[in-house]
């Protein structure tokens, strides 16, 4: 059910030109439903293609805010490893500066 709410959220996203308004509206939506539970985030996460985690990279920041979570990082970290094309590192040490 989580996985399937979250992947409808991106599937939205994705039909978006990134210069679409609603974009903000959809980046809420991912942002709250994946800073409710961290298992069930970091879950979904591990699973996420590699254009969802493109589409995820977005709410990075928001996200690590929220969960305020090293697990979650560490996470990001070891895709950064797993998908080196799509450049997160930057995006990480973003949303690693957002935790307190």
């Amino acid at each position: 059910m989580f996985n399937e709410q979250v992947r409808a959220i991106l599937g939205a996203r994705a039909l978006l030109d990134d210069n679409d308004p609603r974009i903000e509206s959809k980046w809420e939506e991912l942002t709250e439903i994946l800073s409710r539970d961290e298992n069930l985030t970091l879950g979904f996460i591990q699973v996420c293609t590699k254009t969802e985690l493109m589409f995820l990279s977005e709410v990075f920041e928001e996200i690590a805010y929220n969960l305020q979570s090293k697990r979650y990082i560490e996470l990001l970290y070891s895709l950064d490893k797993r998908y080196p094309d799509l450049d997160l590192k930057r995006h990480i040490e973003v949303a690693e500066s957002y935790m307190d």
